[in-house]
């Protein structure tokens, strides 16, 4: 018995009611948004500047830490890291004034700071894709690396010079999964093994991370196709010689020899002068082919390894 009028007028004002609660539920979605964004990525510039100040040797510098989220621990960690490194600069350096004519402190003062140049980098390039991450909204993922990267920096802070060949290796991994956030749909594939046999032989903390580094940067992240990365470690026997073969190899672009790119000469060199450091009877080959990939193979002699 209502008229029609009657009942288009009711449904008139639902619809206004509902039309308005839509746009502020939208509203209030975006205005959530931009404040969770913010909230995420503020920290990660200020981390960033930090270490563009540490990059150009401002060591005194610290993180403001607020709160106990994990991005808090991370910035704990980077205080640390920066603590540390000064710390160790300032030893190498009273290390160098008073034991110049000792061979063995000059060896170690040499180790030491080449290992220290390898952090601040590394470090500075999982942040800007930290920050990438935020910005593509994934969260997930972005929390997932945020602890990988906090357990990461706590195996490179660790008071001590030497690891093993597999403490190594399951770095790596937790490395190039980190740096999958570089390919996007690309894809990024890794293969990381060591034989057992040789999993706890010692070897430099870092000596292969600017190698893998490498692979990434300048040989994988250039090409368009998907992207294989393979690390390998082994003993072999050659002339009479037991030696343990560590193996990098990508199907990146590959380069010239001879023409290679100012920046990969330095993480290379710091490799081989490191492990020259190390083993004295080491070798260090690179082989690589345009649009065919990188190999680089470190050869160690066994008895040096376990010595």
């Amino acid at each position: 018995m209502i008229s029609n009028a009657a009942i288009q007028s009711q449904f008139y004002w639902v619809n206004i009611v509902g039309i308005v609660f839509g746009l502020g539920g939208l509203f209030l979605t975006v205005l959530v948004f931009f404040s969770l964004s913010r909230w995420i990525i503020t920290p990660f510039r200020k981390m960033i500047s930090l270490m563009k100040a540490v990059q150009r040797g401002r060591f005194n510098q610290q993180m403001e830490i607020r709160g106990k989220d994990e991005i808090a621990q991370l910035g704990i960690a980077l205080n640390s890291m920066i603590s540390h490194l000064n710390v160790l600069i300032e030893s190498e350096y009273r290390a160098q004034l008073n034991l110049r004519n000792t061979e063995l402190s000059l060896r170690n003062a040499e180790y030491r700071s080449l290992q220290a140049q390898l952090q601040p980098h590394f470090l500075y390039n999982i942040l800007n894709g930290f920050i990438g991450l935020n910005r593509l909204g994934q969260r997930e993922l972005l929390e997932h690396s945020i602890i990988s990267l906090s357990k990461m920096l706590r195996y490179i802070l660790l008071n001590t010079d030497q690891s093993t060949i597999k403490e190594e290796f399951e770095f790596l991994k937790s490395y190039c999964d980190l740096q999958k956030m570089r390919f996007g749909k690309k894809g990024f594939e890794f293969n990381i093994q060591c034989e057992t046999s040789i999993e706890k032989m010692s070897l430099p903390k870092l000596l292969l991370q600017p190698l893998v580094e490498n692979s990434i940067i300048h040989g994988m992240e250039p090409i368009t196709h998907a992207c294989l990365l393979v690390v390998s470690a082994k003993e072999l026997k050659e002339n009479d010689q037991h030696i343990v073969e560590i193996m990098v190899q990508d199907n990146g672009k590959g380069f010239e020899q001879g023409l290679t790119d100012s920046r990969l000469h330095i993480g290379l060199n710091n490799v081989q002068e490191r492990l020259r450091l190390a083993f004295p009877g080491s070798s260090f080959f690179i082989s690589s082919e345009i649009n065919v990939g990188t190999q680089i193979i470190i050869r160690i002699p066994l008895q040096e390894v376990q010595s």
